[in-house]
């Protein structure tokens, strides 16, 4: 009778522990890269996302990849690092090539849960 109770208060405390020090898992929300740019496709996960843009100038080529990188970093969750390449013309010239890792808070994945959660 004793030990039962001993092991209840012992995983209830034990519990506890575990839970505070856990993860809370979280739907993810996808950043929007694209929005409001056009000729522009994106993909990957929370983590770290690619964003390929076209113009048709070079001109035209970095605006639109400085405002997808900028709707990125708007995000109140950003992924850790962003991969943007601009490509200009018909024969799509590859004219910026970057990767950036943005400050802020980021998407991490838990194995043990299976589940995105924000740090």
């Amino acid at each position: 009778m004793l030990l039962t109770v001993l092991m209840a208060i012992g995983m209830a405390v034990g519990g506890a522990t575990q839970a505070s020090a856990g993860v809370t898992c979280v739907p993810v929300k996808a950043p929007k890269a694209c929005k409001g740019v056009a000729r522009c496709e994106w993909g990957g996960d929370p983590d770290a996302i690619w964003v390929e843009i076209k113009g048709g100038t070079l001109k035209l080529a970095l605006y639109r990849a400085e405002k997808a990188l900028a709707n990125v970093r708007s995000a109140k969750v950003k992924p850790r690092t962003v991969s943007i390449q601009a490509r200009q013309g018909k024969k799509k010239k590859l004219v910026l090539s970057r990767t950036y890792r943005l400050k802020g808070k980021h998407w991490h994945y838990s194995y043990k849960k299976n589940c995105w959660y924000v740090k």
